[in-house]
């Protein structure tokens, strides 16, 4: 499965990204076509967990809101990656691979949205594997425990209650976001402690009213999930301010789709060359008299005349790599050495196989050989 687009939406995205819940949580919910017009609040929780400032001072038990940290220094700056391997390449010119560097953290204001993204497609990856023999069910229902109990208790206990809720419930099979606030405005700025949680469920569930009486927990049900988009972008919705903290996982996965249940493939690596299939590695944008400088985001061939591999030295205590944005006054790219961990080490990752390539071209009389087979036997 493709990694899915940022920002992305489904005809069901306003039914899901909208908190609008009625006076009795008993009713059935009854959607019109204004409900589904209305804009998604998934950008209001974007701008708000960049603007506000009630986002920051929000605490639960050591819970607080996504992107509420700071930044590292690379973050949405421009790295270049390419393949130097020219005599495989068409027209002998290189590849490279413009991207732009994302912590991918959940802290970050400037690349959580990334980190959304990324659990968002994960999640659905998990819950398309676990259905390639099943029907595909799935409904996003929100658990609250009564709230006068549930403020004074520690997050810990809170699923210590919700695993003995799940049971009354039957709900076996789910994913669950622990959502310590709720919002006092529709905008979304100013949050208050609310602690309840957010599942996507597999099958069905006990009768509301039942499950009431049992508990005392209000259970609501939000909707089926139709399609892996819905899937995706209610994930997203509940993630976008989800309780998050160190060292706690933000999305917890429960009965047969758990780590220990279903193991599900990574998504494979799109940091080798189309053209030759060498492990991309990171170069330096130098001046060429020969070609004008590629766009900061250009992704295909280029003339290398534009590009200087760029080599780490083992002895150096202080590697840095170049990295580039866009300076704001002038308009122009600049150049920022700073210290990455995962480029370096994917400098070093890279320097034995492009070695050996170049060792093999060099061996060979014709490049095209490499790509040639024995002959093993005569028929």
């Amino acid at each position: 499965m493709s990694l899915y687009p940022a920002l992305s939406q489904s005809k069901f995205d306003s039914y899901l990204e909208n908190s609008i819940e009625p006076d009795n949580p008993f009713a059935k919910m009854e959607y019109s076509e204004k409900t589904f017009e209305n804009p998604t609040n998934f950008k209001n929780y974007v701008y708000q967990a960049q603007t506000s400032p009630y986002w920051k001072e929000a605490e639960f038990d050591g819970f607080g809101l996504p992107a509420q940290g700071r930044e590292k220094d690379y973050c949405k700056k421009w790295v270049s990656y390419g393949c130097g391997n020219t005599k495989q390449h068409p027209r002998n010119q290189h590849y490279a691979q413009h991207e732009q560097k994302s912590c991918k953290t959940n802290s970050c204001p400037l690349c959580w949205v990334d980190w959304v993204n990324r659990q968002a497609n994960r999640s659905t990856r998990r819950f398309l594997k676990f259905t390639e023999d099943k029907e595909f069910f799935f409904r996003h229902i929100v658990l609250s425990p009564p709230q006068e109990l549930a403020k004074g208790q520690s997050y810990q206990s809170l699923k210590k209650w919700l695993t003995k809720t799940l049971k009354v419930a039957n709900i076996k099979t789910a994913s669950v976001v622990f959502h310590p606030f709720r919002f006092q405005d529709s905008k979304k700025s100013m949050p208050y402690v609310s602690p309840h949680f957010h599942l996507i469920v597999y099958g069905k569930i006990t009768n509301t009213t039942e499950f009431y009486n049992k508990t005392k927990w209000l259970i609501k049900n939000k909707g089926d999930l139709e399609t892996e988009m819905d899937i995706f972008n209610c994930v997203r919705y509940m993630l976008s301010h989800a309780g998050v903290k160190k060292r706690n996982h933000t999305i917890r996965y429960l009965g047969d789709i758990s780590y220990r249940k279903l193991k599900v493939d990574k998504e494979p690596s799109t940091h080798d060359c189309p053209h030759c299939n060498l492990p991309l590695t990171i170069y330096r944008i130098v001046k060429s008299t020969k070609s004008l400088a590629p766009p900061i985001d250009h992704v295909g061939l280029w003339d290398s005349s534009c590009f200087e591999i760029v080599v780490i030295d083992d002895l150096d205590k202080e590697p840095r790599v170049p990295y580039y944005d866009i300076n704001e006054d002038t308009g122009k790219v600049q150049e920022k050495l700073l210290y990455s961990f995962e480029e370096i080490l994917s400098i070093k990752m890279a320097r034995k196989p492009i070695s050996d390539r170049n060792f093999a071209l060099i061996q060979a009389q014709y490049p095209t050989a490499l790509q040639c087979h024995s002959i093993q036997e005569f028929t």
